[in-house]
């Protein structure tokens, strides 16, 4: 039973990544139409960039938090101007185009990104993680290790989706967003600033990316590849949730996170994780209505 418990933890603290990420995909595919398949690249490059500022500036006489928030700083800003400038250069071109010739878009967005930081930073080489809290927070739970990072990220996870989605409610700019999801040429009849707001669309969006790719590095090798991947597990939350629905899509990815984490407790397989993951997006598109997914294609 404690066993159970300790895996739950784990569990859920991986679910919450895979909710972040999803978070992502949908705010991006609701408001624009775009189902951004480097989603996962775009994170997994601003997480090497945290990671370069956090291993590149640590020093025996600066405070392990200062170099950690530092990083986390410097991927955030870098992921906000990388969501910015692919909207100003790439999608702004081609927001009326068929949602397939914007998905391909991405997939080559994918591929650039992926090449790029395999050069700088090696595509098979492991590196370590970031640690938001120091790794030596740790307390064994029948016989397995529960650091304090678990913790802290399904807290982060939690209070960061509620704030999207306290964002998208409650204020001016939340409901512009809203708006354009719905229709955005009523909105843009409505004097709502449509490119505004496709851009701020994807700066959040690639920053939650980022959020995700920061918080999941302990869980993983972390490795260009292995992050750029999440992406697998980030739609199949997204998916559940309809892309659409922002609270289906955290219960997705938490239920994902148990899904991937018990059976680990029998099965020691590092491929086991992901074909879950695939097998939830195929029995998602086999049974949910399909019309559910094509809401913000058929605008």
């Amino acid at each position: 039973m404690d066993a159970f418990a300790a895996y739950t933890i784990i569990g859920l603290s991986l679910g919450g990544v895979f909710s972040l990420a999803a978070l992502g995909i949908v705010l991006i595919y609701r408001t624009t139409g775009v189902l951004n398949f480097a989603h996962g690249a775009m994170g997994m490059f601003s997480t090497f960039v945290a990671w370069q500022f956090f291993y590149g500036i640590s020093h025996p006489f600066w405070p392990t938090w200062l170099s950690t928030a530092v990083a986390v700083v410097a991927g955030l800003v870098f992921a906000a101007l990388l969501g910015l400038f692919l909207e100003f250069a790439v999608f702004r071109f081609v927001r009326t185009r068929a949602p397939v010739v914007k998905a391909v878009i991405t997939i080559g967005i994918l591929l650039a990104l992926q090449s790029t930081a395999s050069l700088i930073w090696k595509n098979n080489q492991y590196h370590l993680p970031i640690y938001i809290v120091p790794q030596n927070w740790v307390k064994t739970v029948a016989g397995v290790p529960i650091g304090a990072n678990y913790i802290v990220i399904f807290i982060v996870s939690l209070g960061l989706a509620f704030g999207l989605a306290a964002f998208l409610k409650y204020t001016s700019f939340g409901r512009s967003m809203r708006a354009v999801s719905d229709s955005p040429t009523s909105a843009s009849l409505w004097g709502v600033p449509v490119g505004r707001v496709s851009a701020v669309s994807w700066m959040l969006g690639s920053v939650i990316a980022a959020v995700a790719g920061i918080l999941i590095t302990p869980f993983i090798n972390f490795d260009t590849t292995s992050l750029t991947l999440l992406i697998i597990d980030a739609l199949a939350a997204a998916l559940i949730g309809g892309m659409v629905s922002l609270p289906l899509t955290m219960a997705g990815g938490f239920a994902l996170g148990l899904l991937e984490t018990y059976p680990t407790i029998w099965i020691q397989s590092i491929g086991f994780p992901r074909l879950i993951a695939l097998l939830v997006i195929l029995a998602v598109l086999i049974l949910r209505n399909p019309r559910g997914l094509t809401v913000a294609a058929e605008r």
